[in-house]
This record gives structure tokens, sequence and C-alpha cells, in this order.
């Protein structure tokens, strides 16, 4: 089925403006839908961390403080609770030394802001236990948001599927896909990457819950597919170009089997 709204290649500034406007009470009506536990921060709050907090605290070469565990954790939540869940990538991620962490996120920007090679900060990053390029990709954004879209579903298929929900790889050589088109978007409309990131977000779950127009209400999100989780296409152990794809987890591969 066609996208029924602009693509990333024709959007005009005027619309993106008004796609990026609904964002914030599109998560909102998410979060209230799906409310946290009692122990748990709602979307809306891990929203905030996202792309307030956290880019407040490590954006730039000379960032207020290092990037710890445990802000790496908050992320991955609001990762997880803001597209699709993955039930051992919590536990994976957990699973790394604190100190571990820091020093390698350190060393990886230390390389990105020195020549600026997304790809080899990507790759850095990715030595973690659990972290593929998606999660990567995010960590990465939030120390240079204006220029780094993060790795999300939305965000690819509107960006380099022209809106179609295709299956998705997460490999280093789609986020080079994904990263080049939002380049493209970016010095076109003078934009930032994580506004892409939301527009896509919007677009795309507007699409999803079957609005007959982008100018008509509904921002609600639809439910997960459960075949769209357990696709063959999306089981790997480990990826040709060596990273181990966070976006797939054991669970999947159980539940497919049974199926």
């Amino acid at each position: 089925m066609a996208a029924r709204f602009p693509s990333a290649a024709i959007i005009s500034a005027a619309e993106f403006r008004h796609f990026l406007s609904r964002y914030d009470s599109l998560i909102e009506a998410i979060s209230s839908a799906k409310p946290a536990k009692s122990s748990q921060k709602s979307l809306r709050e891990l929203d905030k961390f996202r792309y307030e907090e956290a880019v407040a605290a490590f954006q730039s070469e000379n960032p207020k403080r290092p990037m710890t565990h445990d802000d790496v954790k908050t992320l991955v939540d609001w990762k997880l609770r803001h597209g699709k869940f993955r039930p051992t990538l919590m536990k994976l991620v957990s699973s790394n030394d604190g100190a571990t962490v820091r020093e390698v996120i350190h060393q990886a920007m230390k390389q990105y802001w020195a020549n600026r090679n997304a790809s080899e900060a990507l790759g850095a990053i990715a030595k973690l236990k659990g972290i593929g390029p998606a999660t990567a990709s995010l960590l990465l954004s939030i120390h240079d948001p204006d220029h780094i879209i993060f790795f999300s579903d939305e965000a690819f298929w509107w960006l380099c599927c022209d809106g179609k929900k295709s299956p998705i790889k997460y490999n280093a050589k789609e986020y080079l896909e994904l990263n080049k088109a939002a380049q493209s978007v970016i010095v076109r409309l003078q934009v930032k990457a994580t506004d892409i990131e939301k527009v896509a977000y919007v677009l795309m779950r507007q699409e999803s819950s079957n609005t007959t127009s982008v100018d008509e209400g509904g921002a609600s999100p639809s439910q997960t597919n459960p075949a769209e989780i357990d696709s063959p296409k999306l089981l790997s152990k480990k990826r040709k170009d060596g990273f181990i794809d966070d976006e797939v987890t054991p669970e999947h591969v159980r539940r497919s089997k049974r199926r």
C-alpha cells in the first residue's frame, strides 16, 4: 500500500514542522494508554530524558559528565518502550561491566569527534554486549543530536522504504543508508536529526493506526504485529559485518520455532 503522507524526499518545511508539532501529544497519548509500573519511569519521562536531559548532559565534544552504565540502561529502556519490546535486550545490556561501558563510550566519542566518522564510532560502541548498530546509533545520537539519527524502525521505513514497513536487518549497511538519507533532509530543510526521528515516528504511527489522512485525528499507536517480530528474516546469531544484532533475542527464536 502506498504511503498516505509526504515522502522524506519531497516533504516541505511547513509539512515537516506540522508533523513535528504532533510528536509530544502522541507520546503523551501512548504514555497514558500504557501506564508504567510504580517502580518505573513513564514513557513521557523516558522521552524527556532521551531528548532533553541526556542531550543536555552529553552533547558536544566536552560533555558535562561521562555517560555511565545507568544512563545507557535508561536509554535502552526508552528504546524498548518507544518502539518494539525486546524481552532479553535489557538483561544483555545490564550484564556489561560498568567501568567498561564508560570507557568504551568515552573512547568511541573521542574517535568520533576527531574524524566525524559515524560508522567507526558505531563499530566501537557495538563491542559492548547487547549493543548492535541500532542501540549504538542511539548512544551516538545523544552526543550529536543535530547530525546523527537513531536507527529506529520508523525512521528507516520513512527515509529508506518510502513509508513501507519492509523487513529490517539492523546491520551497519542499513544504517549507512539511513544516515545518508537523513543527511539529505537535514541539509535540504535545515533541521536536526532528532527532529527527523520524531516526524518519522508520528507519520509511521499514524499510518499504522489506519488514519485516512495525515490531517485527521487519531494519533494512537498500533499494536505490534507478532508475525513481524518473529519473522525469520529478522533472526540472526551474528551478522557478516561482525555486529551482534541487538534487535534479535533468543526469546524471539523460541517463539518462532514453537509457531
